[in-house]
């Protein structure tokens, strides 16, 4: 998967499943990796240029074939800043095995195993993998979002708010409380940040008259890992060149 047309990158359909396969990559031991963001209009060239150097678009066969010899193999995940191909602006993560190659020795690559250099999603959220150790001896580690320290602490500043407005004698109005949550619901339900939203929920301390109506409950679905990851058309270069032209026209 990832592979489309020749020299073209397929696109998730959504932030969540971007971010689902990003944890799926991980899983399968791509866990050092580069970050950053590009202009639309160099998105493209940027991914001529990683797949010259390390052949982010080489088919599966070839790169079980490198990692069967001890080669690094690289992947390439790219997505519109904010979900909008028209910001302008791109997310990237090139993504790379261990073993021989110029990637995994970097300068600029990071371990997304070390809790100092996790992968991130921009502020919001970072991958973090747990160790558990097979029958075999070996470690493998499982992967899941979480919020960040500071969008978690953020959350909970807005929550406790929220909660204090209606504890309050003189105001006792849920608008903004149940705003906050039908935000919170909506934050992707990964397993890590399914269960922080709860220890947002308890902690806020909101009061018992109000969780049947909120829902709470029911903070949100957890990721249907069935769904596809990839959406029909959803190219980079057919995405990039899309908001050329109406950038060009308007």
């Amino acid at each position: 998967m990832g592979q489309t047309t020749p020299r073209d990158l397929a696109v998730p359909a959504t932030k969540t499943a971007a971010m689902r396969y990003l944890a799926e990559q991980a899983g399968h031991g791509y866990v050092l990796f580069q970050h950053g963001e590009v202009p639309s209009d160099k998105a493209a060239a940027l991914l001529e240029k990683f797949d010259d150097r390390y052949r982010v678009l080489a088919s599966r066969g070839a790169r079980d074939h490198a990692r069967l010899r001890g080669r690094s193999s690289a992947r390439l995940v790219m997505f519109p800043k904010d979900g909008e191909p028209a910001t302008g602006t791109w997310y990237f993560w090139l993504l790379a095995t261990e073993g021989e190659g110029d990637l995994p020795v970097a300068p600029n690559s990071f371990d997304a195993r070390n809790p100092e250099t996790r992968l991130r999603w921009a502020d919001q959220y970072e991958l973090v993998g747990r160790p558990v150790r097979r029958r075999s001896g070996t470690i493998h580690h499982v992967w899941t979002w979480v919020l960040t320290r500071a969008s978690y602490e953020a959350w909970q500043e807005r929550l406790k708010k929220a909660a204090g407005r209606v504890r309050s004698s003189k105001e006792r109005k849920p608008d903004y409380l149940v705003q906050q949550v039908e935000y919170l619901r909506k934050v992707p339900g990964f397993h890590g940040i399914n269960r922080q939203k709860r220890e947002l929920v308890l902690g806020a301390d909101i009061p018992a008259p109000f969780h049947s109506s909120l829902n709470l409950r029911n903070l949100g679905s957890v990721v249907d890992k069935k769904l596809a990851v990839f959406a029909e058309g959803n190219t980079l270069k057919v995405m990039t060149q899309a908001t050329t032209q109406i950038a060009t026209t308007g």
